[in-house]
């Protein structure tokens, strides 16, 4: 099988939490990094990630989460057309950014949903609002 060679732009159906099937990953940007190799920053969108910091108590979108390629091909099934040019996953990349090259942060390897449930995890355990 041939790896899919995945670039910054589409948007890609992938194996989406129950409820979130019309969630996407948007591809945003690819990195090379001499410890992680391809690291691909993508955009979840579409999802209900329960965050008690915002009105409602559910985030439409992740802007931003660094993933490595394995992530990728775990969880991405079929390109869906061209994602959006919405520039504010920008901000959580310019934060990942230096908290990586400080050493304080890393690249997910687990599956989009997992991601999601993660997330979702750490913001629970800040405390409520």
């Amino acid at each position: 099988m041939t790896r899919p060679e995945y670039t910054p732009g589409p948007a890609w159906t992938y194996r989406t939490r129950p409820g979130e099937e019309s969630s996407r990953v948007v591809i945003r940007k690819k990195d090379v990094e001499p410890e992680d190799g391809e690291v691909f920053h993508i955009s979840i969108l579409g999802v209900k990630l329960r965050n008690h910091k915002v009105p409602g108590g559910l985030q439409p979108a992740m802007h931003h989460a660094a993933v490595a390629r394995a992530t990728l091909d775990n969880s991405l099934l079929e390109p869906d057309g061209a994602g959006d040019d919405d520039e504010t996953w920008r901000d959580g990349y310019a934060v990942w950014r230096q908290a990586y090259d400080n050493g304080d942060a890393g690249v997910f390897d687990i599956q989009v949903a997992e991601i999601l449930g993660y997330i979702e995890m750490v913001v629970a355990a800040s405390g409520e609002a």
